[in-house]
């Protein structure tokens, strides 16, 4: 057995054929992909990556499979899974994602295609006695543990709240972990909580919503995750994701694109003021709770703001950070029982904080004399969409 020091959750446990596994270099890429990209910038504690977070997660599905009393087979399927979700994530994570997502694509979508592609992944998962379908069967929802791994009460959210609250040294992550992992139940259509676990899951709730508003979306980090999007962008045709092979998109980290962006004069700028911490301004807020009609395009409003005033585009930056409910069905997906009661318990505070959060800012940069005449604007259009 191959013992790990974890902080968030004490020690970490591999087989030898877990640790062939972890040791491929798709797993170990996950090391140079930080979970909260530039977080550290408000937050200077914020430096864990996805790799800290993967093995986390295994960790957590390793707990759930002992308590649910799964065969070793299922464990090992279980954990397997909640080690491999998040393969395919691109440099600097949910960032970039937008980069995959404009053309149709996601990182969950590129974890399969690792699992399914990559030899050394491959050969890796047959020496722990698993095929790849079982386990892209766990990450694609088509397994009965699939809502462990991605659910409203999965080991990713279990895992990334309390650590990022660790890490970024902010309180927002209290949640009872183990109360939630011991009081579930495994039905037929998948796992369920006792009702005497209600206010464990409802500390997950309001510690989400917490932290998106206080960590994820704090307005710093997102002026300088917006920067650092605009000068990827500017080198879209080398960072094509989705064009990729799977080996060519493994060999994209955070340090290769950073320094990507460092080499070439047109986005050289961008890092020199990520270096110095130069950052937009934040000129205009406004949040929204709850479904909206539409969504905001970005880069028309942007575009709009800087036509009628006149602006240079790259100094103008318009942000729409969407929080997604805590639940895709609503509320009632977090299964609570009451046995022998048949009762269902409901939760008003889950039922309020199911809802979607969006905050729309608009920022530019600090030599912008015309800040005021932007928020004016940005308030005008803004408004007369939501």
């Amino acid at each position: 057995m191959k013992l790990i020091k974890d902080p968030v959750h004490g020690y970490i446990t591999l087989t030898e054929a877990e640790q062939k596994l972890v040791d491929t270099m798709a797993i170990q890429r996950l090391r140079r992909i930080s979970q909260l990209p530039l977080v550290y910038l408000v937050y200077p504690g914020a430096r864990h990556s996805r790799f800290d977070h993967s093995l986390g997660c295994m960790f957590l599905a390793g707990e759930f499979a002992q308590h649910l009393g799964l065969d070793e087979h299922k464990t090992s399927l279980l954990k397997t899974a909640a080690l491999l979700h998040d393969l395919g994530h691109t440099p600097y994570s949910h960032l970039l994602e937008q980069i995959l997502t404009e053309k149709g694509l996601s990182h969950e979508v590129m974890s399969m295609r690792i699992i399914e592609e990559d030899g050394e992944v491959c050969e890796a998962l047959e020496e722990i006695g698993l095929s790849r379908k079982e386990v892209v069967d766990v990450l694609n929802g088509s397994n009965v543990l699939s809502s462990l791994v991605s659910g409203p009460l999965d080991v990713d959210r279990l895992d990334f709240l309390v650590r990022d609250a660790y890490f970024t040294g902010a309180t927002y992550g209290v949640v009872d972990v183990k109360r939630i992992i011991r009081l579930t139940k495994l039905l037929e259509d998948g796992p369920a909580i006792d009702a005497r676990g209600a206010g464990a899951v409802e500390e997950l709730a309001i510690a989400r919503y917490h932290s998106f508003i206080n960590i994820y979306f704090h307005h710093a980090v997102r002026a300088a995750q917006l920067l650092l999007l605009k000068g990827a962008r500017l080198l879209s045709d080398e960072i094509d994701f989705a064009s990729m092979s799977v080996d060519e998109y493994l060999g994209y980290d955070d340090y290769v694109v950073w320094c990507m962006m460092k080499q070439r004069r047109e986005t050289r700028w961008v890092i020199d003021r990520l270096e110095r911490r130069i950052l937009p301004q934040r000129v205009f807020e406004k949040q929204v709770f709850g479904e909206v009609k539409k969504p905001l395009k970005q880069t028309e409003v942007e575009q709009t703001i800087c036509e009628r005033l006149g602006l240079d585009p790259r100094k103008v930056y318009v942000d729409y950070s969407h929080a997604p409910p805590l639940t895709k069905y609503g509320p009632s997906e977090i299964k609570l029982t009451n046995e022998p009661y048949k009762a269902h318990p409901e939760s008003w505070i889950l039922r309020e904080l199911a809802k979607p959060i969006h905050i729309i800012r608009v920022y530019v940069d600090r030599d912008i004399s015309e800040a005021d005449h932007v928020r004016k604007v940005a308030d005008e259009i803004i408004t007369s969409i939501f």
